[in-house]
């Protein structure tokens, strides 16, 4: 009998060899391949690091404007408050 992709026809020892390793070697290939595919390049870190340096900076100005909003709230409140204490005669 002639010989195969995988050793001989009969399928001995070198046979059931060669079938492991273009096993294990394609399944090498595969990884290396799926695992290069899902690496960021350092230009894709330093822009995803800068959109968020950015949104840092964003956050902080509108979390300082809620916050000067909420003070200017309370202090509204307090002088309603303080204007129906004197309208009720409270003191």
């Amino acid at each position: 009998m002639g010989n195969n992709l995988y050793g001989s026809a009969t399928n001995g020892n070198s046979g059931i060899l060669r079938q492991i390793l273009v096993g294990i070697i394609t399944a090498a290939v595969l990884g290396v391949w799926a695992f290069a595919s899902t690496r960021a390049s350092s230009r894709d870190l330093e822009r995803v690091e800068l959109e968020s340096k950015n949104a840092d900076v964003t956050l902080n100005r509108e979390l300082r404007d809620l916050r000067g909003t909420l003070h200017e709230l309370d202090i509204e409140q307090s002088t309603f408050r303080a204007q129906v204490r004197e309208s009720l005669g409270i003191k």
